[in-house]
């Protein structure tokens, strides 16, 4: 796995639901935090289908960074997300899109903490043999 670029501790605001056009329920974990090298977080992770049926799905993640310097950033990533058994937990990874390069971001949100945690990474596709 590449470098560590950060790492980032945010907390659980909120909990929304809503469906998708395909009838999917999206559950919407809203968090506020700390990205070492980004600054405050306001953070929204969207789960797809999160059922007690099923173990893993579609993530997507969209929030807004602010440095101290009056800066901020918009970040949108698309990943998955996969459940720790017997625990309300789940393990989450995306890939953020931003003004510069992709970060991988792979974390994990608890319910019994109320809190998401984990690194981002530089984000360097995996070449395969072919190319």
């Amino acid at each position: 796995m590449a470098e560590v670029l950060d790492t980032f501790e945010l907390r659980h605001v909120s909990t929304t639901y809503s469906e998708d056009n395909d009838g999917n329920t999206l559950t919407h974990f809203n968090c506020r935090g700390n990205a070492a090298g980004f600054g405050l977080v306001y953070d929204t992770a969207i789960f797809y289908d999160l059922k007690s049926d099923v173990d893993a799905g579609k993530l997507i993640r969209i929030g807004h960074a602010f440095a101290r310097d009056g800066s901020y950033i918009l970040g949108r990533g698309a990943g998955e997300w996969e459940r720790v058994p017997g625990e309300h937990a789940w393990k989450t990874e995306v890939v953020f899109e931003l003004d510069g390069p992709k970060i991988r971001s792979v974390g994990e949100l608890r319910l019994d903490t109320e809190s998401h945690s984990g690194r981002n990474y530089l984000f360097t596709p995996t070449l395969s043999v072919d190319d």
